[in-house]
């Protein structure tokens, strides 16, 4: 086993705004957390995030699509013996290549634009060695190692306000983040742009640290593995009055923890 991966406990949720209460339409977010085997340095976790376009008609279709082909992606690493050590800056790129290809062949089965299935994707691959992260769009990927959170990347905004990058833009517009890093983080969150607003602080481009203290505590005490039990809790407060006050758009949050065992600690609604 790789440093303690074997102990990680992670858990998801997917909400739909209140804006897409009023209209009628579908939460266009989609998520994944999952561990996809056993690799050279121990179990490699995967966790992915996407948040289809309010303008793509199947951006849920896209988001759920590019997430489920990270989850396939990683297998097929680990089932040639690799993990994140046999990763580089240009392999989630890469990946993200695929999960376009994966929606235009979809697309052009249903005689649709890829454009229709428009979505943003973050997405960390993590064993014992290090992790691999990358992002298109807005939304973030925040880490911790028990001293604080830091973002990994920043959102990314388009060239007019309110824009952002897809998966879906051609090649030569799609602006991809990524990095490799040689050790694992403690913790990881994985949100869409529905929770950045109360995850980040815009001001100094910092991780809201507060705003993790709700959950981490209580995943921690959780056995190995995907945290069943703390699902409705998630589903509880991201539906919460005083989140949608704070924003009316679909929210996903994927967390992640490898810190030893702690008491439980009760999430908080404000």
């Amino acid at each position: 086993m790789g440093r303690g991966l074997s102990g990680w406990r992670f858990v998801g949720a997917s909400v739909r705004g209140t804006s897409h209460d009023r209209s009628g339409t579908p939460c266009q977010d989609a998520h994944q957390a999952r561990t996809v085997g056993e690799g050279p340095d121990g179990p490699v976790l995967v966790l992915a995030c996407a948040d289809g376009a309010g303008t793509a008609e199947r951006g849920q279709d896209g988001a759920l699509i590019a997430c489920a082909r990270m989850l396939e992606l990683a297998a097929e690493l680990v089932e040639a013996g690799h993990g994140v050590r046999q990763l580089d800056d240009g392999m989630l790129p890469f990946w993200i290549d695929r999960a376009a290809e994966s929606i235009a062949v979809q697309a052009a089965a249903a005689r649709r634009r890829p454009r229709d299935y428009a979505c943003t994707l973050l997405v960390a691959v993590i064993d014992g060695y290090g992790a691999a992260y990358a992002q298109v769009g807005d939304g973030a990927i925040v880490i911790g190692d028990g001293d604080g959170y830091t973002p990994v990347f920043w959102p990314q905004s388009g060239e007019y306000a309110n824009t952002t990058f897809f998966v879906t833009d051609p090649p030569e517009r799609r602006s991809i983040c990524s990095d490799v890093r040689a050790s694992p983080p403690m913790e990881a969150a994985l949100f869409t742009d529905g929770v950045q607003s109360l995850a980040l602080r815009f001001a100094d481009r910092a991780a809201h640290a507060p705003f993790f203290g709700i959950f981490f505590p209580a995943l921690r005490a959780q056995p190995a593995g995907e945290a069943h039990s703390l699902r409705a809790e998630l589903d509880a407060f991201l539906s919460s009055d005083a989140v949608n006050q704070r924003t009316d758009d679909d929210k996903t949050l994927v967390i992640a923890t490898r810190f030893p065992h702690a008491d439980a600690g009760e999430p908080a609604t404000s």
